[in-house]
């Protein structure tokens, strides 16, 4: 993926957000790009093949997703297909996501921690997240053993690595440069 695919991800994830936010569906058509996703995985393949035709895609999609999502999302992946760009799909609802979330007044935390948190931590932990980003936090909780101990959380481009591995990383780096 390059930067520019980045880029071009971006502006259809914007463009498809002011269309569903003029339609009132931000969430609707949020929840249809996450189930689309899940279904077409199979047919992903398929979708991305640049020799199959637009007529043989655009079939199979609304084969796989006709009924089971909105008019607005099918459409924009029509789109997608009529302009060659299938292979955007997965990063255009990340972005959309968390354009959604950003007019939501919150954000996703990507927490990875050594050991599974309790109920109780997760609580917490959100609280502490939203008093530091002004946000409602919805945390996306994965255990990684790597970590050794502590906790791992990413917000948008912010990183906080209280992991002991991270720490321990911290520590040769500064050794090395202390060394040099």
């Amino acid at each position: 993926m390059q930067a520019s695919d980045r880029v071009l991800a971006g502006r259809y994830a914007a463009a498809l957000f002011q269309v569903a936010a003029d339609k009132g569906e931000e969430q609707k058509v949020q929840a249809d790009l996450a189930s689309a996703h899940k279904l077409l995985l199979d047919a992903m393949a398929t979708l991305r093949h640049p020799r199959v035709p637009p007529a043989n895609k655009k079939n199979l999609l609304h084969g796989v997703l006709g009924g089971k999502v909105g008019a607005t999302a099918l459409k924009f992946l029509d789109l997608l297909i009529d302009k060659k760009r299938f292979d955007l799909m997965v990063m255009v609802a990340a972005v959309y996501a968390k354009l959604a979330a950003d007019k939501r007044g919150s954000a996703k935390a990507h927490v990875r921690a050594a050991a599974p948190l309790s109920a109780e931590a997760q609580k917490q932990l959100a609280a502490k997240l939203k008093a530091f980003t002004g946000k409602d936090i919805e945390l996306d909780v994965r255990e990684d053993r790597e970590l050794i101990g502590g906790v791992a959380v990413k917000i948008g481009d912010w990183v906080l690595d209280s992991s002991l591995r991270g720490q321990l990383r911290r520590l040769r780096e500064s050794f090395d440069h202390h060394g040099n």
